[in-house]
């Protein structure tokens, strides 16, 4: 077993496939949860109207090529050879790297408590993603 995670063998076409997914599995996340989320916020849809900018789109989409980059990786890396093995790596990696952290600060916040109903919206489409990211990267090697 070789040392260098530059030598795992990725599917790049699996990855991008999984990135364009990843992006698209937010807009779906707050078209069904949009509503609740801004109420959660106090917030109405006038309110961010206004504030939606392409750099917010293209750090969404640099997050997603981040994201299941590094998921190919690890899941190359541990030599996950099936749908259920890439699924329990990424859902480890979200649960110890993401929802640990985000949870924690949304509990601890200076400026409120953010109510479990919103850090579940704001970390389930994170948890949808990674879920069907570790599938399939799981499941859809690159041939040796």
């Amino acid at each position: 077993m070789r040392g260098d995670f530059m030598t795992v063998r990725i599917n790049h076409l699996a990855v991008w496939i999984l990135i364009v997914v990843y992006f698209l599995i937010g807009w779906g996340w707050y078209s069904i949860f949009g509503e609740k989320w801004l109420n959660l916020h106090a917030r109405t849809m006038t309110d961010i109207e206004r504030t939606h900018n392409v750099s917010a789109y293209v750090l969404a989409f640099v997050t997603s090529i981040v994201v299941n980059y590094t998921l190919a990786m690890l899941i190359a890396r541990f030599n996950a050879t099936s749908a259920f093995c890439g699924l329990k790596i990424a859902l480890a990696c979200w649960f110890a790297f993401l929802f640990m952290e985000y949870a924690t600060i949304s509990v601890f916040s200076a400026f409120e408590t953010n109510p479990w109903p919103l850090i579940c919206i704001d970390m389930g489409r994170p948890l949808l993603g990674f879920a069907i990211s570790g599938l399939v990267l799981g499941a859809w090697r690159k041939a040796t």
